[in-house]
């Protein structure tokens, strides 16, 4: 395996067209076997390949990507790591890394973090992953940052949080664990912590908040803000490492704090919704997510620049786009290729109407802009690919039943010439699309134009 992380040689826009707003054909693909690269009829140039089985490999219901917001690919791009879950007797379930060139599983990782989506893997060395132990030994909670090299399994532990926590006043007793998955800041630099034991806050997990820093050690307390904040609201790392941002559920605002813990600015954005954060091509902190009646507008991809407060829309209302399709998940995990994120929606399983709107009901001749889409994005340009159709429809919010595992959880790779999603596959007929909650739910990977099989 290389160690290299150097930033390829590649276009990433290579091949890709630009359909504007137009409507694309949704025809019909049958589900592909494990291993079986195929090409997106309504998106030339785009191939797919489906990569789990997953109860077929595992015995499990459920093989997909952690979450938009995790790093699900090392730093070359020779390793993804997913979550196989709904694991049947004698099933297995957990942390499933994969070759990133064949895509064939490897083995499990023996970690074991707080939630599903919080590990990190290294920007620098393709072998190391980090996450913060979610253990207990004898009764006493284990607040360990850990590191893994994931070729040899050797672990090494990186920071014990027990005495900071101690020395903070707070109760030993719960977890210390991020809040939102979001990456660190810097390269596994800079961290939005928070400390349990505590009741619940807002109606969730409530976490005593802090900043750390895994290079200097330093504990940071905000100022402004309570102490106790529940886990959505715990404040986040700036990507840039620059500080950290603070959902402020109560007023739909984003705070941002510097590195010493005192408030900077507060900007209009909704931080409540599904979102990431980012860089631009400037090297400036961002909030890339959907907004619906947020305090600066509607729209499925808008952007929330947090080192000038200005908030504006690539894809929403104010561009002409309609109102915001729901299941939008949105992932800057392209880090080399500052500026470009990756989107999907699973909107209607039934496809788009001719005025920017979504049907309701089977049709004929469906077609789709947004609803059921991949794309990516340049949020400095504004310019928008779409790339492909994922074909998962147990996460449709007007279903009986709404299967969160089959959400669109896109993780694009480094370089953004690969896209891991997950899907159910319920869409193989998009004039009589299947809904179903029990579905299994599978990886594939969207391969662009611009990426070459070695």
């Amino acid at each position: 395996m290389s160690a290299t992380c150097a930033t390829p040689s590649v276009t990433l826009t290579s091949g890709l067209i630009d359909y504007g707003k137009n409507l694309r054909p949704f025809s019909y693909l049958a589900k592909p076997a494990k291993g079986t690269r195929v090409q997106d009829p309504d998106f030339p140039g785009t191939h797919i390949v489906r990569v789990t089985d997953a109860l077929a490999d595992f015995k499990a219901n459920v093989a997909m990507p952690a979450y938009p917001t995790t790093q699900g690919w090392n730093c070359n791009e020779s390793r993804f790591v997913l979550y196989v879950t709904g694991a049947q007797s004698g099933g297995k379930q957990g942390w499933a890394m994969f070759d990133g060139k064949t895509y064939a599983f490897i083995k499990f990782l023996p970690i074991n973090p707080p939630d599903i989506e919080q590990f990190y893997w290294s920007h620098s060395d393709p072998t190391k992953l980090a996450y913060i132990d979610n253990r207990e030994n004898g009764g006493q909670i284990i607040m360990k940052m850990m590191e893994i090299n994931v070729e040899t399994g050797v672990q090494t532990v990186l920071h014990d949080f027990m005495p900071d926590v101690k020395a903070q006043g707070w109760p030993t007793t719960g977890p210390v664990r991020a809040g939102y998955p979001f990456y660190s800041g810097g390269d596994l630099e800079l961290w939005g912590l928070g400390a349990g034991g505590i009741p619940n806050v807002s109606g969730q997990l409530g976490l005593n908040a802090f900043g750390f820093n895994a290079k200097t050690g330093k504990v940071t307390r905000y100022s402004g803000i309570p102490v106790a904040q529940a886990r959505g609201t715990t404040p986040f790392p700036l990507k840039s490492g620059k500080g950290w941002a603070w959902p402020d559920w109560a007023n739909h605002t984003t705070v941002v704090f510097d590195l010493n813990g005192n408030i900077v600015r507060t900007v209009q954005f909704d931080a409540i919704e599904h979102l990431d954060s980012s860089v631009n091509a400037k090297g400036e902190d961002l909030l890339v997510g959907t907004q619906y009646d947020g305090p600066s507008g509607s729209g499925n991809l808008m952007v929330a620049n947090l080192a000038t407060g200005v908030v504006s829309t690539v894809i929403g209302v104010s561009k002409g786009d309609g109102y915001p399709r729901t299941s939008t998940l949105i992932s800057s995990g392209a880090w080399k290729v500052p500026g470009w994120v990756a989107m999907g929606v699973t909107g209607s399983p039934y496809g788009s109407t001719a005025d920017n709107g979504s049907n309701n009901a089977p049709v004929a001749n469906p077609q789709t802009y947004i609803d059921q889409e991949v794309s990516v994005a340049n949020v400095d340009t504004g310019v928008v690919f779409r790339v492909a159709h994922h074909r998962s429809t147990g996460h449709y919010s007007n279903a009986p039943v709404n299967n969160y595992w089959a959400q669109t959880n896109v993780t694009p790779s480094p370089s953004g010439t690969r896209i891991l999603v997950q899907s159910d596959w319920g869409n193989a007929n998009p004039k009589s699309p299947v809904i179903n909650p029990n579905a299994p739910v599978d990886t594939y990977v969207i391969e662009l134009p611009a990426y070459k099989p070695n």
